[in-house]
């Protein structure tokens, strides 16, 4: 730990109870390191579960340290999760490369979870790179909103420690009190999804000029609506905003945007680019035989670079399937579909997984989502395609909005203006608590059980 040596009396990590300075994070990790646990050799992973605790921190720190690989677990997992990414990890069969740093089982959004190895290589470059490219300080005081294992959250801790700022884990009692949590701590840079913004708005915590000491704001892990970065301006009015995008399996973040004024919005989707590559990064939108297509018209983005996984545990057919040789280099084909527009800046459009078919129709749901917070004025959203028939297909949608009244007349009327009549949603259902994944992102799949009960 660098920062140690440089600076070891500065805070290098808060949490509710207790503030650590670098060199007392030092001398934790060099007792963990001695402990009888870690000192016994082992090339098999280290399972540690992702509570986002000092103990766990230091523990993971040690094991890089000791360039063992870590296998991490989101306390959220459902035991069948759990008893998955165990098992993907267990016995002799599983053979890791020898670079490997961590395992991190994806959030299930997208699919099956998945177990995606990324090698030491591609954090350090990520970790090393991220903080020259945002103007990271040692000054800096960092807001950690996720849990350990949402894999930004190690990203933000490293980053944050490589130019000897400090990171203060906001307790999850806490999540809806995040402004009072920045301004008491006062922090400089916040790091979290727009979910959370978009929470903050319906418990009126935001209002102008409620946060003047950011200057720096990170936001990621879904898409950015217009609408929230405008809060956000009002309520920091001295921070830059910040969009990054980037799967696990690129490590975290490989392209990102600084947000001015005016900022490129996604065309009929109301929120912000994705920007360009970030140093150490490629990208190109290509078609389905590989083949880049013309700026403006859409396709999948695929990503290559130095902050590549290794590909998938124990998973060598999706390895071969995502991971492919194009011109004799290695790209991950991302499942996202993208745009590049004329000024060189990337558009997310939604996952290719999430077309469904209606009436006969691919539609993407992140695209009736995106017109829906528009017309209803609410950030929190989501549409499920609903009911399934036998085929798989759908007669129709359904969208919840996060409130608890609302016109779903004046709604429907708003969405007949902007999209084609198959498009719009059969039915507008009000709910406060919109529910989220353990990632903080809208969670279809717990909407679509919510209409199972509603016919059961």
């Amino acid at each position: 730990m660098a920062a140690a040596r440089q600076a070891p009396e500065a805070i290098g990590l808060r949490t509710d109870e207790h503030a650590f300075t670098f060199e007392e994070l030092a001398g934790l990790t060099g007792q963990r390191l001695r402990s009888a646990e870690l000192k016994e050799s082992s090339a098999a992973p280290y399972v540690l579960d992702g509570t986002s605790s000092v103990a766990t921190v230091i523990t993971l720190y040690a094991l890089l340290e000791q360039q063992r690989p870590v296998l991490l677990l989101h306390p959220k997992l459902t035991e069948s999760e759990r008893k998955a990414a165990l098992g993907a990890v267990a016995g002799d069969a599983v053979t890791l490369p020898g670079d490997t740093a961590l395992i991190v089982f994806t959030s299930g959004t997208t699919g099956v979870p998945k177990g995606v190895v990324i090698p030491a290589r591609a954090v350090r470059h990520s970790v090393g790179s991220i903080g020259t490219w945002l103007g990271l300080r040692a000054s800096d005081r960092l807001l950690e909103a996720c849990e350990l294992t949402f894999d930004p959250s190690v990203h933000n801790m490293f980053a944050t420690w490589e130019v000897g700022a400090s990171v203060h884990v906001l307790p999850t009692s806490r999540t809806l009190d995040a402004v009072k949590f920045a301004r008491q701590a006062g922090l400089t840079v916040w790091s979290s999804v727009p979910s959370l913004v978009a929470l903050l708005g319906q418990v009126k915590a935001l209002g102008p000029g409620v946060l003047p000491g950011l200057r720096l704001s990170l936001f990621g892990g879904e898409q950015l609506p217009a609408a929230v970065v405008t809060a956000w301006r009002a309520a920091a009015p001295n921070s830059g905003i910040f969009n990054l995008y980037g799967p696990t399996e690129a490590t975290v973040a490989c392209t990102g945007i600084r947000l001015g004024l005016p900022s490129p919005i996604t065309p009929g989707r109301d929120y912000m680019s994705i920007g360009r590559p970030l140093p150490g990064c490629r990208v190109a939108v290509v078609d389905a035989s590989w083949r880049p297509v013309e700026d403006g018209e859409p396709g999948e983005l695929a990503i290559a670079g130095v902050q590549l996984s290794d590909g998938y545990v124990n998973r060598p057919d999706l390895t071969a399937d995502r991971f492919v040789t194009i011109d004799n280099d290695r790209w991950y084909l991302t499942g996202d579909r993208a745009m590049r527009d004329a000024d060189g800046n990337l558009h997310w459009l939604g996952r290719l997984d999430n077309q469904v078919k209606i009436l006969g129709h691919r539609v993407e749901l992140e695209e009736v989502d995106a017109h829906l917070r528009a017309v209803a004025d609410v950030d929190l959203v989501g549409t499920v395609a609903w009911p399934l028939t036998e085929g798989g297909s759908a007669t129709g949608s359904v969208a919840f909005v996060g409130a608890e009244s609302i016109d779903a007349e004046r709604i429907q009327a708003g969405l007949r203006a902007r999209l084609p009549a198959y498009m719009v949603p059969s039915r507008i259902v009000p709910l406060e608590a919109i529910p989220l994944n353990a990632n903080g992102k809208v969670d279809r799949g717990a909407l679509r059980r919510l209409l199972h009960a509603e016919r059961a």
